[in-house]
C-alpha cells in the first residue's frame, strides 16, 4: 500500500518536461545568467588591464579577445536585453581605451622641430664656410699631405719626412673605430692593405674639439648620429705598432701606423669644430660664439616668473627642452641639484636623453593638477587655522615648526604627432621653502 508521500512523488516524476521548459528554447527571455556573468568576468579582466595602461596602446590578449567575442554574441542575440546592453557599451568603452590615448596636435605643437631643422641649416652655412677656410690654411701651408691614402710606408718614407705633417682623413668613423692599446685610445682610419693613421684620443686637442661636436649635438642639432663619416684633419706626430681592434681579447695582428693629433672636425652638412687649447673648453664649433644671439629669436619663453606655478613650471621645463634653451632647463631644476660639478653633469646626461626622445618619441606634453602637501613645518596658511587662531598664535607656531616646505606631485602625458599617447603617465615632484619659488626636483625620468 502506498503512502501519500509515495503518491505524490510519482505524480512528480510523471509531470510532462514542459513544466520546465529548456532554458535555451522559445520560452528563453534573455540569455542565462551564466552567459552573462562568463562575459561579465571576462570584460572586468580586460578593463583591469586597459586601466592599468593608463592611457597607452595595448595589444587584445585572449581575455580582451574572449570577452569581445561573448559579448558580440549576446548583442547579435538579444540587442535589447539592458543587461547585455550595459556589457556592449563597457566593451566599447574598453576596446577605445585600449587603442590609446588621443588628443588633438595643433600646427604649433611641431614648430620647435622645424625650427630645430632651420638652426641645422644656418649653423651648417657657418661650419662650411669655416671649413673651407681651415682646408685653404691648411694647403697654403705648403705642409700637407696630399694624398692620405695610401700611407706612406713605414719601409719606405722616412719618419723625420713625414712627421709633422697635415694629413685630411676622410672616413674617420668614431667610435665604430675605437681601441685601446697599452692603456691609450685611438681610432684608426685606413686598412691593412691601405696602411693606417691612428688618431690620439688621450690628448686635450681631440677633447676640445669633440666635445665642441657634442656642444652642438646638445644646443643647436641632436641629429649627429655616432658613428656617422666625419672627416678629421690633424698634424702627424709619429710612428708606432699598434693592434686596430676594440675589445680585450686581440685577434688582428699589430699594424705600423702614424699617430695623428686632431687640430679640428668636419662634420659633413652639420658642424665644424676646431681645437683652441687657450679655450676653457679646448675648442668651439663654428657659430658658436654667436649661437645665444641666433636661437632668442626662436624663444617662446625666457624666464620663470617669480609666482609660477607647479603646473606651469613643468609646462616650461618641457619647452627649454623643446627649444634647447639650456639656461632655461637649468632654471627650473633646484639649484642643489646642478650646483656642483657632478650635479650638472647629471643633468646634462638627462638633457641629452629629454631631447633625444623629443625629436624622436613625441611632441606634445601634457601637464596634470598639481597635488600640493606640506611635508615640513607649520601650515599658518591653512583657512581653519587662519579663522580660528589669532595672529600671535600662528606667528609662534610658525617658529616652533621651522621652516615650511611644500611639495607638488604631478602627472604629464606625452604625445606623438599623431595625437597618440606615448607611454604611461610620468610623475614629477616639484618643491617650494617659505613660500619662495617652485623648483623641480625631480627631472631625471622623460615625460
Amino acid at each position: 500500500m502506498r503512502t501519500p508521500f509515495g503518491i505524490a512523488l510519482a505524480l512528480l516524476v510523471l509531470l510532462p518536461s514542459a513544466a520546465a521548459p529548456d532554458e535555451k528554447g522559445p520560452a528563453q527571455a534573455g540569455p542565462s545568467r551564466q552567459e552573462l556573468d562568463g562575459a561579465r568576468h571576462r570584460l572586468e579582466k580586460f578593463e583591469r588591464k586597459v586601466e592599468l595602461a593608463r592611457g597607452q596602446p595595448m595589444k587584445l590578449d585572449h581575455d580582451a579577445t574572449e570577452a569581445l567575442e561573448r559579448i558580440k554574441k549576446l548583442k547579435e542575440a538579444w540587442p535589447d536585453h539592458p543587461e547585455v546592453e550595459a556589457l556592449f557599451q563597457r566593451a566599447r568603452q574598453a576596446l577605445e581605451a585600449s587603442e590609446g590615448k588621443l588628443v588633438q596636435i595643433e600646427p604649433e605643437a611641431l614648430t620647435y622641430r622645424l625650427n630645430a631643422l632651420k638652426l641645422r641649416d644656418r649653423f651648417a652655412e657657418t661650419a662650411r664656410a669655416r671649413w673651407e677656410k681651415c682646408l685653404d690654411e691648411v694647403r697654403k701651408s705648403g705642409n700637407l699631405l696630399e694624398k692620405a691614402l695610401p700611407a706612406p710606408r713605414q719601409e719606405e718614407a722616412k719618419p723625420a719626412e713625414v712627421i709633422g705633417k697635415f694629413v685630411v682623413l676622410e672616413d674617420f668613423e668614431y667610435p665604430t673605430n675605437e681601441f685601446s692599446d697599452l692603456g691609450r685610445q685611438f681610432c684608426f682610419v685606413g686598412s691593412g692593405t691601405a696602411g693606417y693613421y691612428f688618431v690620439d684620443l688621450a690628448g686635450r686637442p681631440w677633447i676640445g674639439a669633440y666635445e665642441a661636436v657634442r656642444r652642438y649635438r646638445r644646443l643647436v642639432c641632436s641629429d649627429v648620429p655616432e658613428g656617422m663619416k666625419w672627416t678629421v684633419v690633424g698634424r702627424i706626430t709619429g710612428i708606432d705598432l699598434l693592434v686596430p681592434q676594440a675589445g680585450k681579447e686581440k685577434k688582428r695582428a699589430a699594424a705600423w701606423g702614424w699617430i695623428v693629433e686632431p687640430m679640428a672636425i668636419w662634420v659633413p652638412d652639420r658642424t665644424f669644430s676646431q681645437v683652441n687649447l687657450s679655450l676653457e673648453t679646448g675648442g668651439s664649433f663654428a657659430g658658436e660664439e654667436e649661437m645665444e644671439d641666433i636661437k632668442r629669436e626662436m624663444y617662446t619663453v625666457t624666464e620663470v616668473p617669480p609666482d609660477v606655478t607647479p603646473e606651469r613650471l613643468v609646462e616650461i621645463f618641457a619647452t627649454a627642452i623643446k627649444e634647447k634653451n639650456l639656461p632655461l632647463y637649468f632654471a627650473c631644476i633646484a639649484p642643489r641639484r646642478h650646483e656642483k660639478p657632478k650635479g650638472r653633469s647629471l643633468c646634462m646626461y638627462h638633457w641629452d636623453w629629454h631631447q633625444y626622445r623629443f625629436s624622436t618619441f613625441y611632441c606634445k606634453v601634457l601637464v596634470g593638477t598639481a597635488e600640493i602637501r606640506v611635508m615640513k613645518g607649520y601650515d599658518s596658511e591653512d583657512p581653519l587655522k587662519s579663522f580660528f587662531l589669532d595672529p600671535e598664535h600662528l606667528a609662534r607656531m610658525k617658529q616652533v615648526y621651522g621652516p615650511k616646505i611644500e611639495q607638488a606631485f604631478i602627472e604629464t602625458r606625452a604625445y606623438d604627432e599623431r595625437g597618440l599617447q606615448y607611454g604611461s603617465p610620468k610623475p614629477f615632484e616639484l618643491r617650494r621653502v617659505e613660500g619662495e619659488r617652485w623648483y623641480i626636483e625631480s627631472y631625471a625620468q622623460p615625460f
